[in-house]
């Protein structure tokens, strides 16, 4: 922190840096030829404050504006 010209308050860094939110959406979705219901889920991260961007941004870290798809890497077991 005091590298990057942000004093030693760690305390008060945290307190900043929690103010952003974000929130996992779940929407339902049914296949037209399927009885079974399916749900997509996005987790979205909120646009934080200016001063708290511009904390960031001096700390060198970039919030994501979207998810990295990942790939199933585990194989479901059929039963």
């Amino acid at each position: 922190m005091r590298g990057k010209g942000l004093g030693n308050c760690a305390r008060q860094l945290l307190k900043e840096v929690a103010t952003v939110r974000s929130m996992d959406v779940v929407l339902p979705v049914k296949e037209s030829q399927s009885p079974e219901q399916r749900e997509v889920r996005l987790r979205v991260v909120a646009r934080p404050d200016r001063p708290v961007a511009e904390l960031l941004v001096r700390l060198g870290l970039d919030l994501p504006s979207a998810l990295k798809i990942v790939q199933n890497l585990v194989e479901k077991n059929g039963a």
